[in-house]
């Protein structure tokens, strides 16, 4: 129990010492001498690799070592004796490390007292290490040059996996971003997934960002991480920011990224909303070449998916207003009104959220409901506008408008007008199976077709039509009441009246004019 506290107690000590030496080279010595510890730390002591020390780890067991490796991340080097508390121990711990953590990153390199305990070739075939050493011919120089061959090697590993890494956060965050349905949460997204990707959000590094829209040389929103975070608008190109704003200004108007003294600035013009984005970042960590591409990569990405979910958003709501205005034609023939339209659709929103229908269900009824009654668009105007009642023909004419706006849409491929073309069809159909043109009853009526039928019968019934006069808020209820379960789906009724205050409002703020 006490050997376990210990071992736990040098694995938290040993932590602390990397993250007091974060700028520092994780080096790992595990071996049961403490005098190869002192020779070791001792032989290296003025060692430097671009510009960076080591920092020394010591375990003095396999098993602590295992708790080291497990605590610290990117250790870089581990320098393990073989024979140990067993025989075998350093062995089993390079096992541990490449086949149970799966780490292929981290350097080793075996060292033995006792050559002929592990034979150098079957060591060197059977585990995936690096250098294999006796001790006795590890010479200060040798070490030296062994050392700085393994983290040379590390270094270049780490780019490589960094490299990797980002690209595929690239691709990751790039498909996410393109589900933003904002420029706020876009810019946010940006910056949080610029900061994984250049793993700025760790202990290592300080780290201050914003990114900008721009519009005509002004910053129309931005978003900021660190000491940036909450950065308004007017803060961006402000007096007070004097080093910052030229080196925005300048890399707008160059159009090159521009890199001074740990400032970094990047300027990726736009065609769709906004002239375009800067990214500014400063940070304590050094940026290479390779980060400066994943940068400008990333951003260019962020910046398309961004277009294309505007474009798409534009595409959509261009779509909508067509929608709304061909149903406004429609209703308009036969003496009703736009308002009815947007009350209908209004009301299927507010109906569907209240049954529990998703955000994306709840914006394609909205959408699809004003086209409902399209199919009156083939109906003569002596039927259509007949201020009398109708006789049974002209009546079995009129019916004929729901497979007449049923046919119009059924043949498109686009979820908003296939949708449209089932609300057109059933909207006429009754909970009771005496509606028409198919005579469905009950869950056989889609749910989008029993919402709009509630939504269109209460507001016809409150507008005046040139076949009647309107009907007063109280009879309109009793009728609907009273057709709970007969013509109108019984759940949606008792719905509508819990919500019936919501649809007064609705009323009101549209009322025809």
């Amino acid at each position: 129990m006490f050997k376990e506290g210990k071992i736990k107690f040098k694995a938290e000590i040993a932590k602390q010492e990397q993250t007091a030496n974060r700028r520092a080279w994780n080096v790992l010595i595990v071996d049961d001498e403490q005098a190869i510890h002192d020779v070791t730390k001792l032989a290296l002591s003025g060692f430097e690799f671009e510009n960076r020390k080591c920092n020394f780890i010591h375990a003095h067991s396999a098993k602590e070592g295992k708790a080291i490796i497990d605590s610290t991340p990117n250790i870089a080097l581990a320098l393990i004796d073989v024979v140990m508390e067993t025989e075998t121990a350093g062995l089993d711990l390079v096992n541990y490390i490449r086949n149970d953590l799966k780490n292929k990153l981290i350097r080793i390199i075996l060292r033995t007292g006792q050559p002929g305990q592990a034979p150098e070739a079957n060591v060197i075939h059977d585990y995936d290490i690096n250098d294999y050493k006796s001790k006795s011919e590890l010479t200060t120089q040798r070490l030296y040059t062994s050392v700085l061959t393994s983290l040379r090697t590390y270094r270049d590993m780490m780019a490589l996996e960094k490299n990797r890494q980002g690209l595929k956060n690239i691709i990751k965050s790039t498909a996410s971003i393109e589900k933003m349905t904002s420029l706020e949460i876009f810019l946010s997204a940006v910056l949080e997934q610029l900061s994984i990707l250049l793993f700025l959000g760790d202990d290592d590094h300080g780290e201050a960002s914003f990114i900008a829209a721009m519009e005509n040389g002004n910053c129309v929103h931005a978003a900021g991480a660190g000491e940036f975070y909450g950065v308004k608008t007017e803060e961006v190109l402000s007096e007070s920011q004097r080093v910052i704003k030229p080196l925005i200004l300048e890399a707008i108007a160059s159009g090159e990224e521009l890199y001074r003294d740990g400032h970094y600035v990047l300027y990726r013009p736009s065609n769709l909303q906004y002239s375009g984005f800067v990214l500014y970042l400063k940070s304590e960590k050094v940026l290479d070449e390779m980060d400066k591409d994943l940068i400008k990569l990333f951003l260019d990405n962020a910046k398309i998916a961004f277009e294309n979910t505007a474009l798409t958003q534009e595409l959509d709501e261009a779509q909508k207003e067509i929608i709304f205005t061909i149903s406004e034609i429609a209703e308009q023939r036969s003496n009703e009104t736009g308002q009815h339209v947007k009350r209908v659709a209004l009301y299927s929103k507010l109906l569907g959220e209240a049954y529990g229908l998703r955000a994306k269900e709840l914006d394609l009824i909205y959408s699809a409901s004003p086209m409902h009654d399209i199919g009156k668009i083939a109906i003569s105007d002596a039927i259509l506008k007949k201020p009398g009642k109708l006789t049974v023909e002209e009546m079995d004419v009129m019916k004929m408008h729901s497979g007449m706006g049923y046919e119009v849409l059924k043949s498109s491929k686009r979820t908003l007008l296939q949708t449209s073309a089932i609300i057109a069809h059933e909207h006429h159909e009754k909970w009771d199976g005496t509606g028409y043109p198919n005579s469905k009853k009950g869950e056989q009526i889609h749910l989008y077709a029993r919402i709009v039928a509630l939504a269109d019968v209460f507001d016809a019934l409150g507008s005046k039509r040139v076949y009647k006069d309107k009907w007063g808020l109280e009879e309109t209820l009793n009728l609907i009441k009273e057709q709970r379960g007969k013509q109108f789906d019984p759940k949606l009724v008792d719905l509508f009246l819990e919500n019936i205050d919501k649809v007064l409002e609705i009323r009101d703020q549209y009322r025809d004019a």
